[in-house]
């Protein structure tokens, strides 16, 4: 249980390999690649190694993946998958066994039928949509003049008539009305219908005064409607443009069914999409290579233990190809990964939320652990809310398939809702407040017993993380340093804590003299002054307040427990209280007792998760871990919309 121990891998094969090696990479998933021209010697070499370079085939790829995207888009508009509750937080990939998925590949024919479907429907969809805009358009423009009882094309001025229709401004209508009547005694005007503030009017006039009508129409601004290649009153045309929309509109309905019959293909797509994205990853992955006319080669990191399937992996399919492995050397930067097996794997989720440890560091996840079990159960603190948490989690496991970091933060979970039963069965806490008695002692009945226990485990905890700093450093070679800033810290702490009950006396007083007259000699003996090194040394004992303030913060373990204790009995006296009020009364008090214990439950197991948390990243990290690693990152299967079960092949 530790950081995996790391090999550097160089590789040369003869470039008609390139795609079988690839595609075995990307299928192990055991090898992070790195870019060599950038990492190794060859650099200095550019003349004779180069990089690949895309090519065409990347480009056809990325046409065909844009093709199947818009396929996948549009059925997801014609009929939109339906999510679950669980599927909002997880993703709705389609799982398959790779026999599955290879099916689904050999129907290239159908895939190609699909896709010329869908892009023949979208078409015929957009022009649909093409012929209706402009009949839209033009129902908004005849709209405020189907009173006008005149066909359009008849609207042309005559030789002793001229005909306007258009838009007035309404706050000016009367004073238009006035001036017409003045300029062309013989005017005639008619109101089609009215705005918000705008009137449509009908004018006759006569010819012979379009001079001063005209003037007056501009000054008014009278705006001119116009009907170009319109025949038929207003009214017929609307009525002959309504019916061309509904031809429209059921042609549109006949192409979205006869385009929802594929709707079934979905997979089909998903899975021909997937299987490109994961051919043009291998192309991505091939920029990384250096090549010649003849070979390329590739560099990268691999766990040691799976180095051996990787090498007999690739000499069966590139017999001539060259492949060996070495540790790391000085300025190599490895990236790591931790190896943890059984009830401490989950708890890796805690250690790469904070950062990885360095290469050669010390994996923290074992040791926090048991603290993390131990204090998300005291925060927690219900035997109830601890078995529904735990069940919640298992059977979401049971129907989603899960892997990496959502695996481990269930399993987590569950771990947690296992300790929390523990803890309440202990203290008694079911639901807050229900009458079982407990096997230990009850913290709401015995708060300050509580408190110390709380303060007691967290100097446990704090001791832990510098032990085992003390441990690492001296297995380091740096004994005397392990001795100085962390044997003396020790014995000064020890000494200080067996003062309180006062039945150590003056042995207790005498090893808190040892360690404080440690630190004073030694933490500052890189100060060549002797005064400067005693006073950094007493300047040291300062940070006794630090640990104080750490021992402090263990009191959370308190407040949480309690904080979940007090609000359940809380809702379960006002369940109580709504009980009193009959059969209405009998069914408030189960909504109150099941969304009043179920906010309680999700917000206490957030507060546990995140204070659990806090205590191992300030009062137990600071005290020995030194995060700073890169992530592994090994290139591997990974798809957009399948859930791919691989089979397992003989290595």
């Amino acid at each position: 249980m530790a950081v995996a121990s790391m090999k550097k891998v160089f590789l040369v094969a003869h470039r008609d390999d390139r795609d079988a090696v690839t595609e075995v990479l990307q299928r192990l998933g055991v090898l992070q690649v790195e870019d060599i021209l950038s990492v190794s010697e060859l650099e200095k070499d550019s003349d004779f190694v180069w990089r690949d370079e895309p090519g065409a085939k990347a480009s056809e790829i990325d046409a065909r993946l844009a093709e199947l995207r818009f396929c996948l888009d549009f059925v997801q508009r014609l009929a939109p998958e339906k999510v679950t509750f669980l599927q909002q937080f997880t993703g709705t990939k389609v799982f398959l066994k790779e026999e599955e998925f290879r099916h689904y590949l050999q129907k290239t024919e159908e895939v190609a039928k699909t896709e010329k479907a869908l892009r023949a429907a979208d078409n015929e969809l957009n022009r649909i949509r093409n012929e209706e805009t402009p009949m839209y358009n033009s129902l908004a423009a005849i709209e405020p003049y189907l009173n006008l009882d005149v066909p359009l094309e008849e609207l042309a001025a005559g030789p002793d008539v001229a005909i306007e229709v258009g838009v007035l401004p309404l706050s000016g209508l009367d004073s238009f009305t006035e001036e017409l009547g003045e300029a062309s005694p013989g005017s005639y005007i008619e109101e089609l219908g009215r705005g918000r503030e705008e009137v449509y009017v009908f004018i006759l006039s006569a010819q012979m005064d379009q001079e001063e009508v005209q003037a007056i129409l501009r000054q008014h601004s009278f705006s001119r409607a116009s009907f170009p290649d319109v025949h038929g009153t207003p009214m017929e045309v609307k009525a002959q443009i309504e019916k061309e929309l509904e031809a429209l509109a059921a042609r549109r309905e006949e192409v979205i069914t006869q385009a929802k019959e594929h709707v079934d293909k979905r997979v089909l797509l998903k899975a021909a999409y997937d299987e490109l994205s994961l051919k043009r990853a291998q192309l991505d992955l091939a920029l990384q290579f250096g090549r010649t006319d003849e070979t390329f080669a590739l560099t990268g990191w691999i766990e040691e233990k799976y180095f051996p399937r990787l090498k007999k992996t690739i000499q069966e399919i590139s017999p001539s190809a060259y492949l060996c492995a070495e540790d790391p050397q000085e300025g190599d930067n490895p990236p790591v990964t931790l190896e943890n097996t059984g009830a401490v794997w989950p708890f890796e989720v805690i250690t790469e939320l904070f950062g990885l440890p360095e290469p050669g560091g010390i994996d923290p996840t074992p040791y926090l652990a048991p603290f993390y079990f131990l204090f998300f159960g005291m925060m927690y603190g219900d035997a109830a809310y601890g078995l529904i948490l735990a069940s919640l989690c298992w059977y979401a496991m049971k129907k989603i398939r899960m892997a990496g970091m959502a695996e481990k933060l269930f399993k987590l979970l569950i771990l947690g809702g296992v300790s929390s039963m523990l803890f309440g069965i202990v203290t008694g806490s079911y639901f807050g407040s229900l009458p079982i008695p407990p096997i230990w002692f009850s913290p709401i009945d015995d708060p300050l017993k509580m408190l110390v226990v709380s303060m007691a485990v967290g100097v446990i905890h704090i001791y832990t993380g510098i032990i085992i700093n003390m441990v690492h450093r001296i297995k380091s070679g740096q004994v005397l340093d392990a001795i100085y800033d962390q044997g003396f810290w020790l014995v000064f702490l020890t000494g200080l804590l067996l003062m309180i009950p006062g039945t150590f006396g003056q042995a207790a007083k005498i090893i808190a003299i040892i360690g404080a007259g440690g630190l004073i000699l030694t933490q500052g003996r890189d100060n060549k002054n002797i005064i400067k090194r005693l006073l950094s040394g007493i300047m040291s004992l300062y940070d006794i307040s630090g640990y104080l303030s750490d021992v402090l913060s263990y009191s959370r373990l308190l407040a949480l427990g309690l904080g979940t204790t007090v609000i359940g009995m809380v809702i379960n006296n006002m369940v109580s209280m709504a009980a009193e009020g009959g059969a209405v009364g009998i069914v408030l008090g189960a909504i109150i007792f099941v969304g009043g214990h179920g906010f309680n439950l999700l917000i206490n197991v957030i507060g546990a998760y995140v204070h659990a948390s806090r205590l191992q990243y300030v009062e137990f990290f600071t005290k020995f871990y030194e995060s700073g690693g890169r992530s592994f990152a090994p290139f591997r299967i990974t798809t957009r919309y399948i859930d791919l079960e691989l089979e397992e092949r003989e290595a």
